[in-house]
Parts: C-alpha cells; structure tokens; sequence
C-alpha cells in the first residue's frame, strides 16, 4: 500500500512541475528578449587562499628587559615651606586633576585630592605617592586667616625632582 500512495504522490508530482510551464496564450504579450548567458572565458574564478595559522601566545613566550620595573607608582618628595606667609594653621593640598575658571585661575577637582594636610608651622615635607602616568599636579594653600588669599601652583613633574615652595 505505502508502494502506491508513493508511486502516486511522484507522479502527481512530476506532472505538476510540468504543468507549470507558462506560454504565451491569447491575448497575452510575449517578451522575446534574449538573456545572453557570460561565456566560461569571461567567468573570473577567486583562489581560495586558507586564512594564516596563528600559533597561540604563552607566559612562556613573553620576553621582559630584566631591568624593567613594573610599578605604576613612584614617590615624590616635597618641600613646601609656607612660613613666611604666616604661622597660624593652614592647609596644603595636593590634586591631579582641576579646570581653569574665567579669570585663568586653576580649580581642584575634589575628587581627585591626592593629600589635605594641616601645618601649624608652615612646613609640608612629605612623600606623595604618584602614578607614573600623571605628568602635573596643583598645590593649593588655604589659609585660616581670611586677609591671606589662597595659593595655587602647577607643576610640571617627573619621577627626579622633588617639589619644592617657594
């Protein structure tokens, strides 16, 4: 019985593929243009090249001067002497990041206070710890007495120096 009902299915299947071809019948337009089919001379045919083979990369295979130092940091010594200014209370700030506002003075941004520090006797020698990516950093001075205007200075820093006021 399955013999039958596939046997018939085929056929119904092919006389239906051959029913669909369409002419032209009464009334109908028929186009009779030509599609000229490209010659196998013209058929440009692309190599097929294999992508390169990468060998995969170990601990083993990084190669390191020995000498190179791994740190992010370094120290930065300070010597920040205010006293002339004043000997009342003041304090020292160290920032790495601020904006200049419209009178060209420079602006910390709080957020990025590397030290706040209070002297007594106008003196601020102490290491700061800085990253090496960092190239400037502002200094700013408040003062407790308000006749003393706040100072601010920009440095340019480098791993050798020390930072030094006046």
């Amino acid at each position: 019985m399955n013999t039958l009902q596939l046997t018939a299915s085929i056929s119904m299947f092919v006389f239906g593929l051959t029913a669909c071809g369409g002419g032209g019948g009464e009334g109908e337009s028929v186009n009779n243009t030509t599609v000229e089919t490209p010659s196998k001379e013209t058929v440009a045919t692309i190599p097929i090249t294999p992508a390169p083979v990468v060998a995969e990369k170990t601990m083993q295979d990084i190669v390191v001067d020995k000498n190179y130092d791994f740190s992010t940091s370094y120290t930065l010594p300070t010597n920040i002497d205010i006293s002339q200014h004043t000997d009342k209370r003041t304090y020292i700030g160290f920032y790495t990041d601020w904006s200049t506002n419209a009178a060209g003075d420079n602006m910390p941004n709080p957020a990025s206070q590397l030290v706040l520090q209070t002297t007594d006797n106008g003196i601020f020698n102490n290491d700061l710890q800085i990253g090496k990516h960092q190239t400037q950093l502002l200094l700013v001075v408040l003062f407790t007495e308000s006749q003393l205007s706040t100072i601010t200075k920009l440095y340019d820093i480098t791993p050798e120096q020390t930072l030094n006021y006046p």
